[in-house]
């Protein structure tokens, strides 16, 4: 019984000091980490401590940069305002801004980099279609949510029809959008006859015309003119002389800004009198200072937010005195995307990775913000419902006329 005991003791004696000799665990450091999900075969991107990084993808330097610019923009007052509160559960934000120079390739690149190098569990996305629809399938791959602009309907729905699980749209759609200009084209303007001029070579035009195209159509319009053009082209008055040969009684023209005045200023030296109806890149200035006011005193364009609402008012005023640049509808819509963002990362607690976030945004109630209350469909990963501003142009400034949706006046 005395030899067990003496053999039980030296057992414990060498136990203790292998312990002793073994490697201590490493304190946990506050860098974001890598782990494995619980199938084991996909990485889950974790930010246990310190900073919160969020992914910012724009184009920062190319031709969209004054609609990017404006999610940056809003991103920063965002975070600088979470910030100065304590930020979130504590913890401060910081932006991590990738350029993506307008370029496909560019930007699948720049969203590998982020998530793997610099590890962030969630990304704000572009206002391009075309840059969306590219990393969608990249986003699954990765496994890190988007929360974007992106108004495609490729952007947010794959072609089975199901919704890309970690794609998420902040706005109205481009089908929303086009069929809500329809209505209001066709219900308050009274038009039978309608002419269309689009850039074929850009997702968010042709997401625009084509559900206006058929909404006209369905409406026992006709479409007297359609008339298309590339993102490099300046000069429109070939494709306008026939549409003013055609004779609508409406032309629907959704385009980027760099196009917008030289089309407006275009029609109005070939006479073109109609109505012009455009899309949600309109700057909120109207448009370049070379653009003659009178070239757009008959023109409408719809607006995710109301410029002249005293809240938004005083938050653009804030805008522009930081970076000395107007805020656009994207900027608005910008900040209730990266708004979106932050209630989930809110929602996560301690559990800042790149799964429970997207878990939030896919349960995610609603949201209030500069566009009203923003409620996600499991369906389609786009805002429910959201009315549009109708706008106009007086004297060169915009004018809001009324609130409408694809069924006619928002109620």
């Amino acid at each position: 019984m005395k030899k067990l005991s003496i053999i039980f003791v030296l057992m414990v004696v060498f136990a203790l000091a292998l312990s002793a000799c073994a490697t201590p665990t490493a304190a946990p450091t506050q860098a974001p980490v890598t782990q494995e999900t619980a199938g084991g075969d996909a990485p889950v991107i974790a930010q246990p401590k310190g900073e919160i990084l969020i992914g910012n993808l724009q184009d920062e330097s190319g031709g969209m940069k004054a609609l990017s610019s404006a999610l940056t923009y809003a991103a920063t007052m965002k975070i600088e305002e979470v910030n100065a509160a304590g930020g979130i559960n504590g913890r401060t934000l910081k932006l991590v801004t990738y350029d993506t120079r307008s370029d496909v390739n560019e930007a699948i690149n720049a969203l590998r980099r982020m998530v793997e190098q610099d590890k962030v569990p969630v990304v704000l996305g572009p206002p391009i279609a075309n840059i969306g629809i590219a990393v969608a399938p990249i986003a699954e791959e990765l496994k890190v949510p988007i929360v974007g602009l992106f108004m495609d309907d490729k952007c947010t729905i794959q072609e089975n029809g199901e919704p890309w699980t970690y794609m998420f749209l902040a706005q109205d759609s481009a089908t929303y959008q086009g069929l809500t200009m329809a209505a209001y084209a066709i219900q308050e303007l009274g038009v039978k006859k309608v002419a269309i001029l689009y850039n074929s070579s850009n997702s968010y035009s042709v997401g625009l015309a084509t559900p206006f195209e058929e909404a006209i159509l369905k409406s026992g319009g006709e479409i007297v003119a359609k008339e298309t053009y590339t993102g490099t082209d300046k000069d429109f008055r070939a494709q306008l002389t026939k549409i003013k040969s055609a004779n609508p009684d409406v032309i629907y023209f959704p385009s980027y800004p760099v196009e917008i005045p030289l089309i407006y200023t275009q029609a109005y030296e070939l006479g073109i009198k109609v109505p012009m109806l455009g899309s949600n890149s309109v700057p909120p200035t109207g448009l370049a200072p070379s653009t003659d006011p009178a070239a757009t005193t008959n023109t409408f364009y719809p607006y995710g937010i109301n410029p002249s609402d005293p809240v938004l008012v005083d938050w653009a005023a804030a805008y522009k005195a930081k970076f000395n640049s107007p805020a656009l509808a994207q900027s608005f819509s910008g900040a209730d995307a990266f708004g979106i963002i932050l209630q989930a990362i809110e929602a996560c607690g301690d559990d800042i990775t790149s799964v429970c976030i997207t878990e939030k945004l896919n349960t995610m109630e609603s949201y209030k913000g500069f566009q009203g209350t923003v409620k996600l469909s499991p369906d389609t990963h786009q805002p429910i419902g959201l009315p549009l501003a109708i706008m106009t142009i007086k004297d060169g400034a915009p004018e809001f006329v009324t609130w409408y949706t694809p069924e006619g006046p928002a109620k």
